[in-house]
Formats: C-alpha cells, sequence, structure tokens
C-alpha cells in the first residue's frame, strides 16, 4: 500500500532547508533498543479543507452551496487513506482516457491523410494509363506509312524508353529510401504528438509532473508556522489545489456514490457500526454523517437507514457530552452520576432528581476529605456535585447544539420521545449504542422506558465502567468483498450464489485469520439465515 505522501523542502528555525518525507510534526526517536520509532503520525494525510476556514483559499461552487467550510473543533481533521486511494486511482483513469482519446484522434486524422494521398495517387495512375492506351492507338495507326528512317527512329526511342524504364527503377529505389526516412520522420513526430498528448493528459488531472502522471499529496500545505521552500512558486499552487480537489471529490463523487450503492443494495448497513464501516470503506468521514443524513431524508426507499444514521448521529453527540460531564465526577459518585445522566436521556420520568443520594454521597466524600486535610489538588474541580443538575431539557438542548456545531446537523424535534416518534427510533438501540460506544456495563434486566412515574435507571444498574480504545482490527479485504458481494446476490433473490459467496468468506476467514476475527461472527449470521 502506498501512502501517496509527496516528499517536500521547508525551511527550519536557522533558515536551513530540510526535506520531509511526512507531516513536519512527525518526530523520530531513537529507542535504547537501537531501532528507529516513529510517533505523532496524526497529520500524516491531508488536511480536509472542508472543515478549515483558511484565509485566501475558496472551494468550488458546489462545495460552497452546500454549506462548506465548515470550521471544527480541532484542526486535525484529515483525509481518510481510503479516499486518497480512490482520488488517485479516479484521477489516473481520467489521465488515461483523455490520452487515448487524443490518440485515437491524432491516429483517425493520419490515416484520413493516408487515405487522401492513395486517393490522389490511384487517381494519377488512372490518368498515365489512359494517356498510354492513347500512345499506343496512335503509334499502331502510324505504323502502316513509316519508313526506314522512321523505322530507325523508332528503335531509338525504344533503346531511351529501356534506358528511362533503368532510371525509373533506381528512382524506384531511391524514393523507397526517401520513403523509409520518412516513415522514420512520421515515428518522430508521432513520439513528439504523443509527448504533447501525456503533457495535456498530465495538465488536465492536476499532476506534479507534466511528463507523466503524478499524484501526491503535501500534508503541511496548509500548516500553519510552516515555511515552505516554494512558497510562491506554481509546484506548491499545485498542492493545494490537488488537496481541495480530494475534499470536493468526497462530497460529489463518493457520498453520492455511497447513496446510489445504498439503493441497489450494494452496500446494506444494519446498525451504527456497520453504518461507520460503510462510510470508512469509501473514505467518508464520520463528521460528514449530518450531510448524509439529509441527503438519505429525501430517499423514501432508504427511510430505515436514515433512522440508522439519526440514531447514530444522537448516540455520537451523546459520547461526546457525556465525556465531558464524566470529568467533573467524583469516583464515589460514578454509579449515581451515570445512573442519572441515563435517566435524563431515556427516561420518560419528567425530572428525575438525585438530591437525596447526591447528599448522601456528598457527605461521605466530606468526611473523606476532613481525614485529609491539608491535601488540595488544583487539578479537582471544587463543584464535584454538577453531575446532579443535568435535567433532561438541558441534556437535550446541549444534544442539539453539539449536533450543530460538530455535525452541521439540526435536530427538528424538542425531546426524546418526540425522535423516537418521528426518526422512528428504539430506545432500547440507543442504549445499546451508547453503552458499547462509552464502555457502560450495566445489569442484565428489562428496562422499562416509558413509565412516568418510576426511574428508568438506579444507582445498582451501573455495573462497570471500561475503557473504549481505538483501533483497527486487520482487514480481510477479499473475504469481505465475497461477504458483501454475497449479501447482495441473496437481496436480489440469487440464493444460490449468494450461498457460495458467503461460504467462500467463511473459508478465507478460518483459513487466514482464525476463528476470532471480528467479520467471522456476521458472516456466520448472515450463512444459517
Amino acid at each position: 500500500m502506498q501512502l501517496k505522501i509527496l516528499p517536500h523542502k521547508v525551511y527550519n528555525d536557522k533558515k536551513e532547508i530540510i526535506e520531509l518525507c511526512s507531516s513536519v510534526e512527525c518526530k523520530g526517536i531513537i529507542g535504547n533498543d537501537g531501532r528507529h520509532y516513529i510517533l505523532d503520525l496524526l497529520r500524516t494525510f491531508p488536511p480536509d479543507v472542508n472543515f478549515l476556514k483558511l484565509e485566501g483559499e475558496e472551494l468550488s461552487k458546489e462545495v460552497v452551496t452546500m454549506g462548506f467550510p465548515i470550521e471544527h473543533k480541532h484542526k486535525l481533521c484529515c483525509l481518510r487513506q481510503e479516499l486518497i486511494d480512490s482520488f488517485v486511482e479516479s484521477r489516473y483513469m481520467l489521465f488515461i482516457k483523455y490520452a487515448a482519446f487524443h490518440l485515437q484522434q491524432l491516429g483517425l486524422k493520419k490515416q484520413r491523410e493516408k487515405e487522401s494521398r492513395n486517393s490522389q495517387d490511384r487517381e494519377l495512375t488512372q490518368n498515365n494509363e489512359k494517356e498510354i492506351k492513347n500512345k499506343d492507338k496512335e503509334i499502331e495507326n502510324g505504323k502502316k506509312g513509316k519508313t526506314d528512317n522512321e523505322k530507325f527512329q523508332d528503335q531509338s526511342k525504344e533503346n531511351s524508353a529501356i534506358e528511362n524504364q533503368m532510371e525509373a527503377d533506381e528512382a524506384k529505389k531511391i524514393v523507397e529510401s526517401i520513403t523509409d526516412s520518412i516513415t522514420s520522420g512520421e515515428k518522430q513526430e508521432l513520439e513528439e504528438s504523443t509527448k504533447e498528448i501525456v503533457k495535456k493528459a498530465a495538465v488536465a488531472v492536476g499532476s506534479l509532473k507534466e511528463t507523466e502522471f503524478d499524484v501526491r499529496f503535501n500534508p503541511d500545505v496548509y500548516s500553519p508556522g510552516v515555511q515552505h521552500y516554494d512558497s510562491d512558486g506554481k509546484q506548491l499552487a499545485k498542492q493545494r489545489q490537488l488537496v481541495k480537489d480530494a475534499a470536493d471529490f468526497l462530497l460529489t463523487v463518493q457520498i453520492p456514490g455511497f447513496v446510489r450503492d445504498c439503493l441497489d443494495h450494494s452496500a446494506a448497513p444494519m446498525d451504527g457500526v456497520t453504518l461507520s464501516e460503510a462510510l470508512h470503506n469509501r473514505g467518508i468521514n464520520i463528521r460528514y454523517l449530518g450531510k448524509i443524513t439529509d441527503s438519505l431524508s429525501k430517499i423514501e426507499q432508504l427511510q430505515y437507514l436514515h433512522s440508522i444514521a439519526v440514531s447514530e448521529l444522537i448516540t455520537r453527540a451523546v459520547k461526546h457530552i457525556f465525556t465531558v460531564y464524566m470529568q467533573s465526577t467524583e469516583l464515589m459518585c460514578l454509579s449515581a452520576a451515570v445512573s442519572h445522566f441515563l435517566n435524563c436521556f431515556l427516561s420518560s420520568c419528567p425530572v428525575p432528581h438525585p438530591h437525596q443520594a447526591a447528599d448522601e454521597l456528598q457527605s461521605k466524600t466530606a468526611k473523606r476529605r476532613s481525614k485529609r486535610k491539608g491535601r488540595s489538588n488544583p487539578l479537582r474541580d471544587t463543584d464535584s456535585m454538577e453531575w446532579a443538575n443535568l435535567t433532561p431539557k438541558s441534556l437535550w438542548s446541549q444534544i442539539k447544539f453539539e449536533l450543530k456545531s460538530y455535525y452541521d446537523w439540526e435536530l427538528q424535534v424538542d425531546s426524546l420521545e418526540s425522535a423516537v416518534d418521528n426518526y422512528l427510533l428504539q430506545k432500547i438501540s440507543l442504549l445499546r449504542s451508547f453503552c458499547i460506544k462509552t464502555g457502560v456495563q450495566i445489569l442484565l434486566r428489562e428496562y422499562s422506558f416509558d413509565s412516568k412515574n418510576r426511574l428508568t435507571f438506579f444507582e445498582e444498574d451501573i455495573i462497570n465502567i471500561f475503557p473504549v480504545v481505538k483501533h483497527i482490527n486487520p482487514r480481510a479485504t477479499d473475504a469481505y468483498n465475497f461477504y458483501t458481494t454475497g449479501q447482495s446476490k441473496i437481496q436480489q433473490g440469487f440464493l444460490k450464489d449468494g450461498y457460495e459467496l458467503i461460504s467462500e468468506a467463511l473459508n478465507l476467514l478460518n483459513n487466514v485469520y482464525g476463528a476470532m476475527h471480528l467479520r467471522l461472527l456476521s458472516v456466520y449470521e448472515c450463512w444459517q439465515d
């Protein structure tokens, strides 16, 4: 796999020119074991200009009409590797088609010129044949009245004709040699015209080199504080244009392509996890989920997918709020705080107040603090019971604000009950997604979400909180392709073909990755159904 990263030259603090093969923020260290390690690879891939407000840079009209650029919460918005690969492949195909079209036009032009020359030669030969026939007739008619002197003259003419024929043979050889030289000259001319066509094709696709296809990305092209060696040159302008074109490609090609795949069942997300995987496989970041949800809302056939997308948006926004919410909570209050948060989020009870439990917990913590007089932690929040002030109304307003600021998506309802009715959501699905994303482990029992007088969650229901670590599972690319193709075949009614493809995916997963691969479970489920 190639990263498509362009080595580039920058100035350091001593005004020395240094060539970088990755981002300027990338660090390298030599460990105690003597090995070389690379750290801080966050900016290895090019930035996403759709979420960066840059002075003096304008995006395309189509992107601007979609509401971009959007100022994101952080400056680490980068394009995914899958998008880079798709973009480079698309540009390469465009390069090949452009060059092939113009080469074909050049060949047709040469062929037409050759045909016109052949037609002219045919006309000349026909005229010469007519003239020769006319002369032969005149000679035959004049032979009857010829004298000996005339016969002698005719003999001399025949001899001169033979000599002329010899000269013609020599001339043919000369012409053939000239033709060969002309032909070689045409080859050179063809090579020159081919080079010109390749040059035009390279310019058309934004290649960094004029003589060949070269599309790579400079990750520091918009990094603040980086002084490039060619800061005002055409090369840096080309590099910036490539980054903008890649971001434009995501909006104008990849997202509509994902929607089309969902329409023809080439992609069939069943929940938030599979939806995220489908987006990532096409190089689409989750921060574009709001725009995708707006696109799905206009298509009746994808109403089920619209509900999945809305559910994913809400749970992700709640996860962001929950992370901040837990930072000001002490360990003694974790269970009460988590249960209170879940009640504010999912319970139908109008105003769940944990004041009594909060007072008890506060008295316990006060006793514990009295034993540690004189100790002070400047990093600890002074108001550790702030979590108890959260209400369903304030939480819902935070959710709406988070959805608008992070995903640029407006939630048109004022409560979770309205969202469940309007978007066909299920509270139990929201609870499951929330627990998976935040690492909250709850008691296995039947939860009643519709009670108006009784809380849904209690302190005893919160069993554990475990850390959620982002990681990348080994990709079973071939098995995944077989699996998705088999799914689409089954949905189209070709049960036998789909069964064979899914069986092949199962064999690949078992033989290559073993029985513990994450994808194996979904393949087993589909295979048994």
